[in-house]
């Protein structure tokens, strides 16, 4: 697990976006979409973002999962991972500069582990970015005051399991969410937009004042769309999954004169 420290700016608002799960290179990844998210976090000043893992498909003819009628016609059979990973890096360059580090997802471990390709440490070495292995704890420091210093500390993952219903991906990131004491909860690979406010929780101050704080997390979303038109049929379709939401949730994290934490989701 990785530990990354970021100065947040001293304004005191940022907008963290969880971005991942793109699948670019197969024919179900819907550029449209990534567009709009990347269009946002260039555009908005107080944007940042995170990549959840799976930033392409990298799968392989030695792969079980390989289908080639899956794979876009630009990506050449002789050069599939560094094909994708170079489209990634190329859709991804105008915001990389706001970008506080990557995970590893599945995706990126398996062609790793089985075409010693190692396309994460490719990826986050030509964009410039922090390689955040599998899971992460990213602490992004305000000053509010020059005195004053308050940590926002957040927990992603790319996660795992292959949850279908809405109740067992809840559970998958209520565990997470459970497990740590952080104030924001990232949680991808089951292809789902799942905003959680968590429950209100108590604790004692440096100076023995009772305080409330509260949790907030999401299941992180993609753009892998489960049914295409006159496309192949996806792997989700093949099982019956329902249609995915695609599109990336967004954390508003403000704090004010005062050192007061606000902190809310939206998709």
């Amino acid at each position: 697990m990785k530990v990354q420290r970021i100065e947040a700016p001293c304004d005191g608002e940022v907008h963290l976006y969880l971005v991942g799960d793109e699948h670019t290179g197969t024919k179900y990844h819907s550029e449209k979409e990534l567009a709009k998210t990347i269009k946002a976090i260039h555009d908005d000043p107080a944007a940042r973002w995170l990549g959840m893992g799976d930033a392409c498909d990298f799968i392989t003819p030695s792969d079980p999962r390989w289908d080639g009628g899956s794979i876009c016609s630009w990506v050449s059979p002789n050069n599939i991972a560094l094909d994708q990973a170079d489209y990634y890096c190329d859709v991804m360059a105008p915001i990389a500069s706001k970008c506080d580090g990557k995970l590893e997802g599945n995706h990126e471990f398996e062609i790793r582990k089985h075409s010693h390709v190692d396309v994460q440490k490719y990826i986050c070495g030509k964009l410039g970015i922090t390689d955040l292995s599998y899971q992460a704890w990213v602490r992004y420091v305000f000053k509010p005051t020059a005195t004053q210093k308050v940590a926002v500390d957040t927990v992603v993952s790319h996660g795992a399991g292959c949850a279908t219903t809405r109740g067992a991906k809840m559970n998958r990131l209520e565990r997470l969410m459970g497990a740590y004491d952080a104030a924001i909860f990232g949680h991808g690979h089951v292809h789902d937009v799942i905003l959680h406010a968590g429950n209100p929780y108590l604790y004692l101050t440096r100076d023995g004042k009772i305080k409330q704080r509260r949790k907030v997390g999401a299941m992180t979303g993609c753009y892998f769309r489960t049914y295409t038109q006159d496309v192949e049929s996806s792997y989700g379709e093949r099982r019956g999954f329902p249609p995915n939401i695609l599109g990336s949730p967004m954390f508003t994290i403000s704090i004010d004169s005062q050192a007061n934490l606000s902190i809310s989701v939206t998709a």
